[in-house]
C-alpha cells in the first residue's frame, strides 16, 4: 500500500495520495493561470473600450449616417441607370445643397432665435417661479429672488465663462460632425467590404452566419431610422403649428429642437417640452399652461401612435427597457450615449436572438 523510493541510500516512504495530489497540481495551476490571463485580458479590453468610448460612439453614428446614405443611393440606383458611386455622390451633393440653402436663407433667423433662447428660458423660469409662489400665497418668501441673476452666476450662463464654454463645445461638435460625415461617406461607398472585414473576426465556419447577422442588423437599423425620421418630422411639424397658433415666441427653433429630441423615444418629447414651457412662461402663466396641453398632445401622438407603429415595423423594444437603456447610457456616457442608446439597443437585438437560438429578427 505504501511505495518505497531509494535516494542516496536512504529509504523514503511515498503515499499514493501524495502522488495523486502532485499529479493534480499541475493541471490545476495551468487552469488557474489561464483563468487569470483571461480575466486580465477582459479587464484590458474593457479599459480600452472605456477610454475609446467617444470614438466608438462616433463610429456608430457614422454607421447610422452611412445606412441613410446607402439606402438613398440604392433607391436612386434602382430608378436610374446610375452606378452606385455616382448615385451616392448625387445624394451627398443634394444633402449638402439642402443645408447650404437652409443656412443661407434661414441661418440668420435661426441664429438670432437661438441667441434669444437662453434669455427667454431664464426669464420664463423667473416668471413661472413668481407665478407658482403667488399661487401658493407665499410671495413674501421668494419675492426678492431673481432666478435670472442667480443662474447668470453659473457656467455656461455667465458671459465670460459661457463664451469660452460655448466655443469649446462648438469646436467639439464641429469635429465630431466631420468625423461622422467622412466615416459615413466612406462606409456607404463600399459597405460590403467592411462587412466582410468584420465577419473575418468570426471563426471560419461561422463567417457566413456572421455576415448574414450583420446584414440583418443593418436592415433593422435602416427600418428603425426611417421610422424615427417620420416620427421626428411629425413631432416637429405638429409642435411648430401648435406654437404658431398659440403665439409662442421663437416657435421655429423650439419646434426644431422638439423634432430633434424626438430621436429619443419616450424621453424625447419630455426633453423637447421643457424649453417650450419655459419660453411660454416668460410671456404668461396661462400661455405656459396651453403649451403644456400642446405637449400632452404631442406626447400622446408619439407614445401611443408613432412609437408603437415604429416598433411594430422595425424592432420590439418594451418602453421600460428603452427608457432604462437611455438613462443608463446617458449617466455613463453623457449626451452622446443618451442619443445613441436606442439604436444601440436595436442593433443588439439580432446578435442576441442569434445567441439564444432565434434566427428570425421579426419574432418578438
Amino acid at each position: 500500500m505504501i511505495g518505497i523510493a531509494m535516494t542516496d541510500g536512504a529509504t523514503t516512504l511515498k503515499s499514493p495520495i501524495v502522488n495523486q495530489a502532485q499529479g493534480l497540481t499541475r493541471p490545476v495551476l495551468h487552469t488557474a493561470m489561464r483563468a487569470t490571463v483571461g480575466v486580465v485580458l477582459v479587464l484590458v479590453v474593457a479599459a480600452a473600450l472605456w477610454y475609446a468610448r467617444t470614438a466608438i460612439f462616433l463610429g456608430f453614428a457614422g454607421i447610422l449616417f452611412a445606412i441613410v446614405l446607402h439606402g438613398a443611393s440604392s433607391a436612386l440606383s434602382r430608378i436610374t441607370p446610375l452606378p452606385p458611386l455616382a448615385a451616392l455622390s448625387i445624394v451627398v451633393a443634394l444633402i449638402t445643397a439642402f443645408f447650404v440653402v437652409v443656412i443661407a436663407t434661414s441661418g440668420p433667423t435661426i441664429a438670432q432665435q437661438v441667441t434669444q433662447l437662453a434669455t427667454s428660458i431664464a426669464t420664463g423660469v423667473t416668471s413661472l417661479t413668481h407665478e407658482i409662489v403667488n399661487a401658493a400665497d407665499q410671495r413674501n418668501l421668494f419675492q426678492n429672488v431673481d432666478i435670472t441673476k442667480l443662474l447668470s452666476q453659473f457656467s455656461p450662463w455667465g458671459i465670460a465663462s459661457g463664451a469660452t464654454s460655448v466655443a469649446v463645445v462648438l469646436f467639439g461638435v464641429a469635429s465630431a460632425l466631420l468625423i461622422v460625415l467622412f466615416f459615413g461617406i466612406y462606409f456607404a461607398a463600399d459597405p460590403h467590404t467592411y462587412v466582410q472585414l468584420v465577419a473575418r473576426i468570426a471563426p471560419e465556419g461561422r463567417r457566413s452566419d456572421a455576415t448574414t447577422m450583420l446584414y440583418e442588423t443593418g436592415d433593422l437599423l435602416r427600418r428603425w431610422l426611417i421610422g424615427q425620421g417620420i416620427a421626428m418630422a411629425v413631432i416637429g411639424g405638429v409642435t411648430y403649428v401648435g406654437l404658431l397658433i398659440l403665439g409662442v415666441p421663437i416657435a421655429f427653433v423650439l419646434a426644431l429642437f422638439a423634432g430633434l429630441a424626438g430621436f429619443l423615444p419616450y424621453l424625447g418629447p419630455i426633453i423637447g417640452a421643457v424649453p417650450m414651457v419655459l419660453v411660454a412662461g416668460g410671456e404668461s402663466f396661462t400661455l405656459a399652461l396651453w403649451v403644456t396641453g400642446l405637449y400632452a398632445v404631442v406626447q400622446f401622438l408619439e407614445s401611443y401612435l408613432l412609437t408603437p407603429l415604429i416598433q411594430a415595423r422595425a424592432v420590439s423594444l418594451p418602453p421600460a427597457v428603452v427608457i432604462l437603456n437611455q438613462l443608463v447610457f446617458g449617466a455613463l456616457f453623457g449626451i452622446l450615449g443618451l442619443a445613441l442608446a436606442t439604436p444601440l439597443a436595436a442593433a443588439a437585438i439580432v446578435p442576441l436572438r442569434a445567441l439564444f437560438g432565434s434566427s428570425n429578427p421579426e419574432t418578438p
